[in-house]
């Protein structure tokens, strides 16, 4: 399987997926290489089967001969020390031969003085957007400045390359590894990241994301219930920003009938774990279906659940009211920003509403 990136009017390929840092030999001094190589791809491609398996346009297209094309590609943000706006600093940083992670630490930093830790997931339906891109680049520094916290956020691999449930476990992965920094291995010889080791306080582990991310820190909460996390480290609070969910009566309307987002939803479910029991109603995407686990084993303290889509709050509403009558032992808090564009803190993060939700969910974190 290969896959394709459309720039306006040139292609690029690249292989993010293939390997977490491989990515970054796609840049422009390669560029030369690039064009060689994108005309014996285009010949490839016009000889490849055109018809359409998947159409979720204008964001990414699945061919029946496993063709992937994104339209929706951000540039790759290199880190950097000490951002001129924010003063926050970022490194990439190896978690596993498949999953990475960029780490976002604050300017203000008193002696001795220890920080949150936000493990994050972005959003992009499972299959779109990297923890290296442009798109989170801006928003997460404006939140670390914020919440002056360390965040780590994840680079795990995305479908339909590699279907769900890959994608959980190298969040999964992710989480445990930042919860082993929390373990004295100092005789071990095992790599650890000293911005954790020297800033981090355990004591206040959150995991977050948004849309997609949010559904991963559902399903994340969910398994810290059941297993441990190393050193036996508790996760805090979970930040839920619309997250994604799908509810039973969605599969069960006329498509005539669901508003272009919902079927969008719908078909994001459908390329990301094409294999799921029970479909639509799997608990990983619908949790509160009858045969799902109780929501009183969220594994974390307290909880944040973030709403903004009009079209898709009747999902966030069912989850809101299910966890309330769950017996989760928890501590519930919410914060509705009805009618506010989805991805609005990301695409925009220096508009008023996205600082107002920055600023929301800093006070969560501290």
């Amino acid at each position: 399987m290969y896959t394709i990136k459309i720039y306006k009017v040139r292609l690029q390929y690249s292989y993010p997926h293939l390997h977490p840092h491989l990515h970054k030999l796609v840049t422009p001094q390669r560029e030369t290489d690039n064009i060689r190589q994108l005309i014996a791809l285009r010949f490839i491609l016009a000889m490849a089967s055109d018809e359409i398996a998947i159409d979720i346009s204008p964001d990414i297209i699945l061919y029946k001969d496993g063709k992937v094309v994104r339209n929706f590609v951000q540039p790759y943000v290199p880190p950097s020390l000490e951002d001129p706006t924010t003063g926050v600093s970022t490194k990439d940083v190896p978690i596993s031969p498949e999953v990475s992670a960029r780490v976002y630490l604050p300017k203000v930093i008193i002696d001795g003085q220890k920080l949150p830790i936000l493990v994050y997931f972005h959003g992009g339906g499972f299959c779109l957007v990297s923890a290296f891109d442009s798109l989170y680049n801006t928003y997460l520094k404006l939140l670390v400045s914020e919440a002056n916290a360390i965040v780590v956020t994840v680079e795990f691999r995305l479908t339909p390359e590699y279907p769900l449930p890959t994608g959980y476990e190298d969040c999964w992965t992710a989480l445990q590894w930042v919860a082993s920094h929390a373990v004295d291995y100092s005789t071990t010889g095992v790599d650890r990241e000293p911005w954790l080791i020297n800033y981090g306080n355990f004591d206040k582990l959150y995991i977050g994301g948004d849309s997609t991310g949010g559904n991963m820190v559902h399903n994340i909460a969910m398994r810290a219930g059941q297993e441990n996390l190393q050193g036996g480290l508790k996760i805090l609070g979970g930040i839920l920003s619309y997250p994604y969910f799908l509810v039973s009566s969605w599969a069960k309307k006329n498509e005539e009938t669901l508003s272009d987002m919902v079927k969008m939803y719908k078909k994001y479910w459908l390329l990301s774990y094409p294999s799921a029991p029970g479909g639509y109603e799997n608990p990983l995407v619908n949790p509160v279906v009858d045969d799902a686990p109780s929501l009183a084993g969220i594994g974390c303290s307290s909880l944040l659940v973030i709403m903004a889509i009009d079209d898709v709050r009747e999902a966030h509403l069912l989850y809101v009211e299910a966890l309330r009558k769950s017996g989760w032992k928890g501590e519930l808090e919410l914060a509705d920003f009805e009618g506010y564009d989805h991805f609005f803190e990301v695409f925009n993060p220096t508009t008023q509403r996205a600082k107002n939700m920055i600023k929301r969910i800093a006070s969560f974190i501290k």
